[in-house]
């Protein structure tokens, strides 16, 4: 579901206690789906999609929404510009969580980069315990400019490193600022949750470190907020069950209305179509409200606050 890894794609695989593979084949329409795989899978999101929602909404009673944001750009070069000379090395940035609740995610909003050069820049970022690439943007430099570019990515990991290629590619130097004072658990602290440090690395992996003063010409506004995917991904076998009954219905629904060129000889009984759909409805919410009785909120005092009542809230952004 969402950003959890799959167990299947398939249409023979998941819904077969409900719905057959052939009774499927009667309901595709060539027109909107070109087999019934990708019939079932695009339905499948949309269920998910819309199951998040309600779960969401189903939670807001009982649970206090609360996204925890410590907004700020990592890197400056407000002294001036300094030469950062091309190496065939990768410059960057590593970002490290000062505390172990794992639904605490770095939001990138936007890339910068400084530098004595002009074309395409590729900034990696991976998993800093892994090395795990994790994705990719593209900035397009232009030599002695500020050049910004805009992205929405979440990653929840404990280590983040956001890095590029310097081969070829000179830069300005920049720095991050620093917290000071008693309220940093140590000298690179950024704001209350996390670390920021410059550093290089051979390219490619494994991702093998050197902590350096100087960013590279890199500037990254970064947040960390509440990214509940990995709870939602742990709890994933409570919401396998509705899911599945919000898929089947809207299978229903769409063999009630498709009437594609290669259907028009398959009789449908609209009324039975109906009440089954009518029937997954009832069993989805069936199943949502089991769900919702069944998870365990984490024991995450900053994305999930335990209000001193008889309800237990939980923040869902």
């Amino acid at each position: 579901m969402g950003k959890c890894a799959d167990n299947a794609t398939g249409a023979s695989v998941l819904l077969n206690s409900e719905i057959t593979y052939n009774e499927l084949t009667k309901y595709v329409d060539q027109n909107d789906f070109a087999d019934v795989d990708e019939m079932f899978v695009t339905k499948r999101s949309e269920a998910v999609s819309l199951f998040l929602l309600e779960f969401q909404n189903e939670m807001q009673p009982r649970y206090i929404a609360q996204t925890v944001i410590s907004q700020g750009r990592i890197g400056n070069y407000s002294s001036g510009l300094t030469s950062s000379p091309a190496s065939a090395i990768a410059k960057g940035v590593s970002f490290e969580r000062c505390t172990n609740f794992p639904a605490l995610g770095y939001s990138i909003s936007m890339l910068s980069f400084i530098g004595a050069y002009t074309g395409v820049v590729t900034v990696n970022y991976n998993d800093g315990l892994t090395g795990q690439l994790l994705a990719t943007d593209t900035i397009n430099a232009v030599s002695g400019q500020e050049v910004n570019l805009s992205v929405n990515r979440v990653f929840n990991v404990q280590k983040l490193i956001v890095t590029y290629d310097a081969t070829g590619i000179g830069a300005y130097v920049t720095k991050a600022d620093y917290l000071g004072g008693c309220m940093s658990c140590s000298k690179h602290r950024v704001n209350k949750h996390v670390t920021a440090r410059g550093i290089t690395t051979a390219n490619g992996t494994p991702l093998i470190k050197t902590n350096v003063s100087d960013l590279g010409g890199l500037m990254i506004d970064v947040a960390m907020v509440c990214d509940n995917t990995s709870w939602l991904c742990g709890i994933k076998n409570y919401l396998a069950t509705p899911i599945m009954y919000k898929t089947a219905n809207l299978l229903m629904k769409y063999a009630l209305t498709s009437s594609g060129v290669e259907n028009t000889n398959t009789m449908r009984d609209k009324g039975e179509l109906d009440g089954r759909r009518e029937f997954y409805e009832a069993e989805y919410q069936r199943h949502l409200k089991l769900a919702l009785k069944r998870i365990q909120v984490p024991n995450d005092p900053i994305c999930f606050n335990c209000k001193k009542t008889n309800d237990i809230y939980v923040s869902i952004p």
